[in-house]
């Protein structure tokens, strides 16, 4: 069967040639008491936003999306839709964006319980002397806590464990299949920037799935088995990159994927796109309720 001029053309306008730019970025800086991003946090991702030298006129969208976790600031956003607001707006400057929230994003939709206590576990790590300390103190060490918190979880293998963790790294592979599939429907030769906000050791539990990198001989290792390996745990306010892309026939090409943070591996690395369906198709089955990701208006 052979494409018809109208076909053909309607192949042309939309699909071919796209880009999208899912930025994954966990959460600024936060007040461990009201659960609120600190004014440290939100300069922070300020900051993080300027270091990558991402420019708002090279990009067609800017769409920021964040959890709807709250409690929620004077502009009604929690601390990760607030986080992405705050770097999307910074690179955007004179150019209009918007930031929309999202449940599938948001760790209070989980269907799977916690093999832990989160807040009992993280807040054992803080330090006793925590309320003395400054603010960049405070970061440091919350920073430590969770690293020791995501170390702690990763090395849990009792079944609802796993289960879990498939749950959490479904969040992330859910999003980039969402936008695998809005890049077939933008307009031909587009580029958007997708800031995403979310949640602690999600980006942790999803690499240890899909993260495909070379070791010294040049071979292929999917995952990590210790945090090390990459740089460790994700501090707030920063984030990797997902490229979604189409070539100019409309056709999905390889996930690549890059830390913003120099200091971890920065070799070209890719994601297991078969892995990375596999969790998708699994959140969506647990998750039919979120079906095109239920992005909402702030």
């Amino acid at each position: 069967m052979f494409e018809t001029p109208v076909l053909l053309e309607k192949k042309e306008k939309f699909g071919c040639d796209v880009e999208i730019l899912l930025k994954i970025i966990r959460h600024g800086d936060r007040d461990p008491k009201t659960n609120m991003l600190t004014d440290y946090g939100r300069e922070e991702t300020a900051l993080r936003a300027r270091e990558s030298k991402l420019q708002g006129q090279n990009f067609d969208v800017i769409h920021a999306i964040g959890s709807t976790v709250g409690p929620y600031d004077e502009k009604g956003m929690g601390r990760a839709e607030a986080t992405a607001d705050i770097y999307a707006g910074e690179i955007a400057g004179d150019k209009s964006f918007n930031t929309r929230k999202s449940e599938a994003l948001a760790f209070d939709k989980r269907k799977r319980p916690a093999p832990y206590n989160h807040h009992n576990v993280y807040n054992s790590f803080l330090p006793e002397n925590f309320d003395a300390l400054s603010p960049e103190q405070k970061a440091k060490a919350g920073v430590e806590a969770q690293g020791r918190l995501v170390e702690y979880v990763l090395t849990l293998n009792t079944l609802e464990a796993l289960q879990f963790k498939e749950e959490e790294a479904g969040t992330i592979a859910y999003l980039i299949k969402h936008y695998q599939d809005v890049s077939h429907r933008l307009k031909s030769g587009k580029k958007a920037l997708v800031p995403a906000g979310i949640h602690g050791p999600y980006m942790e539990y999803f690499l240890q799935e899909a993260l495909i990198r070379k070791d010294g001989e040049g071979k292929k290792i999917r995952g990590f088995k210790k945090l090390s390996e990459i740089g460790g745990q994700h501090n707030v306010s920063e984030a990797f990159t997902v490229k979604i892309k189409t070539d100019k026939e409309g056709n999905g090409e390889s996930l690549i994927i890059t830390f913003d943070n120099p200091n971890r591996p920065q070799t070209q690395m890719e994601l297991d796109s078969k892995v990375v369906a596999d969790l998708a198709e699994k959140f969506e089955k647990l998750h039919p309720e979120m079906r095109g990701l239920r992005e909402k208006k702030k």
